[in-house]
């Protein structure tokens, strides 16, 4: 009994043994199961926080990019930095909220500038920079970074530092383009139309950019277009496009190290078309096609430039012939739209990017961006004798407001035909408006004169405008600052610039008796056209925007000191790189060559008529004898700008004129006043005219006044052509750039039988015509008006027999006067204007001769005509003396160069950080 007792006794410790080993293994397993379970809920709560701060990350740069399209600031827009200093406790957000400095200090560092904005349970830290560097070719872009945390934390609630987890963070970095400061041309195709755009122009052969060779220095040519690029040029030219790019070596491990060289290149200018590049060919022959030869600009480190040419680059659809891709985009310089790599595996696939809108609706839909900062922008005022009024309305607030909405030319539909300003403008003497006058196209505008000196009682620089619009059937009345109705003023107002930097003081202002001193925003916007020419102040950055066409009517210049002459070679032409224009049409930005010497006069009706030559279009203005029938010309000279040419020291007065009925007798004048020789008077007959005539009386038509002038000529459509010498006769000539210059006809009010004078046309030659500026053309193209040729007989193009009173210098019919057009900035357009539009401009402004008339007088453009060149401080604005930043905020921040500026609806980056 007591042994089975035992036994029994020995199997309940075993059976306990075994009990308890079992609890122990699932105690461990439990264990390990709720380990997991939490090690899962952690998990699963790490990566939904992760998957909350990514959201937040790209909210902020959603944000940010809401900013600079929307609000009034556009390109300029940037949060207020935090700036943090440290605490105790610390700030989780201390490394980024920190001021910024680009080296480590502790206090400030490269990672400081963000700021904080609590966003749902967690907050973004944003940043935005702008920081141009020509050696870096992204840095014409906008850069958005954004860090998205966990957490909300308020700097008033210390409780609040240690919400969510100090290291969980995601950084989002997006570019964003301005768009139109960034290529020499770029072609936004604002609809998205399947089309083929051209560039270039049959029959000539164009560059983009300057060689190595240059006198003045080289100079890039990036193009951007938003469609299928078609160029154009001479079949018969090699090359007929040449394409200037800048890059550098990369700075990367060397290729070969035993001679330490690099292979890879990086392009700071490109050409990137978001469609294919295609190549005009003759009809009849497609082997005779556009040559392109595309020239790599390298960089040393002597800052000398390597000129790596490629001749006869492809065309994409070189592709399509074969299973071999040909297309070769030459090291990135060169980029079409196909998705597949080139020759040597490098990537194509440009894509589009969204143009900007001059009309951008503000974030409240009510209004637009530039009729917030202009219409809207003042303080809102009970004037005397009226209501409440914003003075903004009236040009008195922090951008100048000019409410010109009849200034506008729409398209209209007739049983006799429609008209367009495209119309219009390519048709000299158009019927259908009343917009050509004689020889010269006015189009209803309000007239901008920029002015570099004019400055006023209380130091504001001064500009003048000129209104021609009748609202309400009334002629437009200017207001002082107070809201008065200043009708004495006449049409034009001396309105000091809305400058940004030093905004403007104003006498009168609200009714105040003191001087006012009020912000400036620099954006000067109208509802309807605008015309433009002069030269800004030094250091002035201005928006100019017009809701409907701008025309440029001259040259439109930076500052240049008065000391700078035209025998520089500086690559800028003495232009100050401290100032900046920007001209922004909603509809086409137009450059007037019938206004390059612009009638001061009003010219009605009666004042001009058809010549009614055989086989000819042209006609004249009409100078009676009256005071009033006084006709008064504007002028102003460019800088010189030659490869082939000399620097012009002597000038001519090139005239097409004659007697209505018999002959004219008149004087004229060249800047009257007492500061000029015999107060300005031009001695036109010294030479010519009979004995006992005084030498300012010149009879258009008399045979006296030769010389070989026949009977009959230079009377009614038997226009008399004449060269007077200005060197000659010591006139007082102002050829300094920007220096404007004025010209005065009047019917002699001697004792000599008179009739009626018709001047048919007009130049002082040379002269160069240079528009500085920032051009955007958002629905519709940039134009150059062709006008009338200098000499518009048909008949005149034997040099060895010229018409009678023709002078043997005068160009000959179809000759283009030696009038060189250079736009230095950036041209922005939805379409360029058709091919035959373009050849149709050229053919008077694309190609200067050698020689002009019958005597082999020699121009100083020779081979040279309208150029477009990319202006550096576009999209790099620094200042060439210092190379700091031409423009930044109140925290030192760098901005675009000119204030307020509308950016692209693309961003061309928006991922992890770079």
């Amino acid at each position: 009994m007591s042994l089975r007792r035992s036994k029994s006794g020995n199997r309940r410790g075993q059976t306990l043994v075994i009990a308890i080993m079992v609890m122990f293994v699932l105690a461990i397993v439990a264990t390990i199961f709720i380990l997991l379970v939490a090690r899962n809920l952690s998990r699963s709560a790490r990566m939904s926080s992760t998957d909350a701060v990514a959201a937040i990350a790209e909210a902020g740069v959603r944000y940010a990019d809401e900013m600079l399209t929307a609000s009034e600031d556009g390109a300029d827009w940037r949060p207020v930095p935090d700036n943090l200093v440290a605490t105790t406790p610390p700030d989780p957000d201390f490394e980024w909220l920190r001021p910024y400095s680009p080296t480590e200090t502790g206090a400030t560092g490269p990672t400081g500038g963000y700021t904080r904005f609590n966003y749902g349970q967690g907050r973004f830290l944003l940043r935005i920079s702008y920081n141009p560097d020509p050696n870096v070719a992204t840095s014409k872009y906008i850069k958005i970074e954004s860090i998205g945390r966990w957490g909300i934390v308020e700097p008033t609630d210390p409780t609040t530092y240690s919400s969510g987890s100090a290291r969980q963070r995601r950084e989002i970095t997006a570019f964003k383009p301005i768009g139109i400061t960034d290529s020499t041309r770029f072609i936004t195709n604002k609809d998205n139309r399947s089309v083929d755009v051209g560039l270039g122009v049959p029959g000539f052969a164009t560059d983009y950019g300057r060689s190595d060779s240059s006198r003045y220095g080289v100079r890039g040519g990036p193009i951007r277009v938003n469609a299928n690029l078609m160029w154009y040029g001479d079949l018969n030219a090699n090359p007929s496009i040449d394409i200037f790019l800048r890059g550098i070596q990369a700075d990367a491990p060397a290729d070969d190290p035993t001679t330490n060289t690099h292979s890879d290149l990086i392009p700071i200018d490109i050409v990137a078309v978001a469609g294919d590049i295609k190549l005009d060919s003759d009809p009849n022959d497609d082997t005779k096609r556009v040559k392109v030869d595309l020239h790599e600009l390298i960089r040393g480190s002597s800052g000398s430039f390597t000129d790596n040419v490629f001749h006869d680059m492809p065309a994409s659809t070189d592709d399509d012939a074969g299973p071999t891709v040909v297309f070769d985009t030459k090291a990135g310089f060169y980029r079409d739209g196909r998705s597949v790599p080139d020759a040597n595996k490098r990537p194509r696939g440009v894509k589009r990017i969204e143009p900007p809108l001059v009309d951008q609706p503000d974030p409240t839909n009510t209004s637009t961006r530039y009729r917030v900062l202009t219409l809207n922008s003042g303080e809102r005022y009970h004037r005397s004798g009226g209501g409440w009024v914003n003075l903004g309305s009236l040009g008195w607030g922090k951008g100048v407001y000019i409410g010109n909405s009849g200034d506008v030319q729409n398209e209209s539909e007739t049983i006799f035909g429609g008209t367009t300003v495209r119309s219009d403008i390519m048709e000299e003497g158009n019927p259908r408006t009343t917009n050509w006058k004689g020889p010269y196209y006015v189009p209803p505008a309000a007239v901008i004169t920029l002015e570099p000196d004019d400055v006023d009682a209380q130091g504001n620089h001064c500009f003048l405008i000129t209104r021609t619009d009748s609202p309400r059937g009334r002629r437009a009345v200017w207001c002082d600052p107070s809201g008065a109705e200043r009708p004495e003023w006449g049409a034009t107002i001396r309105m000091p610039y809305p400058d940004p930097e030093h905004g403007r003081t104003l006498v009168g202002y609200m009714g105040n008796a003191a001087p006012t001193w009020i912000e400036g925003n620099g954006v000067i916007y109208a509802e309807g056209n605008i015309r433009i020419r002069g030269m800004l102040p030094k250091g002035m950055k201005l928006t100019i925007v017009s809701n409907a066409n701008i025309y440029i009517d001259g040259s439109v210049l930076k500052y240049r000191d008065p000391k700078w002459k035209n025998s520089s070679t500086d690559a800028y032409r003495g232009a100050d790189s401290t100032g900046g224009l920007a001209l922004l049409a909603r509809e086409n930005v137009i450059v007037n060559t019938t206004q390059f010497f612009s009638p001061l006069n009003t010219i009605g009706a009666d004042d001009y008529g058809t010549d009614s030559l055989t086989g000819g279009n042209s006609s004249h203005v009409v100078v009676r004898n009256s005071p009033d029938s006084r006709v008064r010309w504007g002028f102003e000279f460019g800088p010189y700008e030659s490869e082939n040419g000399t620097v012009p020291t002597n000038w001519m007065w090139f005239v097409r004129h004659s007697g209505e009925y018999g002959p004219a007798y008149i004087n004229a004048w060249l800047n009257p006043g007492n500061t000029s020789p015999n107060w300005g008077i031009l001695p036109l007959a010294a030479s010519l005219g009979p004995t006992g005539l005084p030498p300012f009386v010149y009879g258009v038509g008399d045979p006296n006044f030769g010389p070989g002038l026949p009977p009959g000529a230079g009377v009614g459509s038997a226009f008399a052509c004449n060269v007077f010498d200005l060197g000659a006769m010591s006139a007082a000539i102002y050829s300094a750039p920007g220096v404007p210059n004025i010209l005065q006809i009047a019917l002699d009010d001697g004792n000599y039988s008179r009739s009626n004078y018709w001047m048919g046309g007009m130049a002082v030659l040379p002269m160069d015509v240079r528009i500085e500026a920032i051009i955007y053309a958002q629905e519709g193209s940039f134009f150059v008006i062709p006008g009338y040729w200098l000499n518009p007989d048909p008949g005149d193009t034997d040099r060895a027999h010229r018409p009678p009173g023709v002078d043997p210098r005068f160009p000959l019919y179809g000759e283009p006067a030696d009038i060189r057009i250079v736009v230095d900035g950036a041209v922005s357009e939805n379409l360029p204007a058709s091919i035959s539009d373009v050849e149709k401009w050229m053919m008077k402004w694309g190609r200067i001769p050698a020689t002009i008339g019958s005597t082999n007088f020699d121009t100083a453009h020779p081979g040279e005509g309208i150029s477009f060149l990319y202006d550096d401080h576009v999209g790099w604005p620094l200042d060439d003396t210092n190379h700091q930043p031409v423009r930044v905020d109140a925290y030192g921040r760098a901005l675009p160069l000119t204030p307020k500026l509308p950016v692209s609806g693309s961003l061309v980056y928006f991922g992890d950080v770079m």
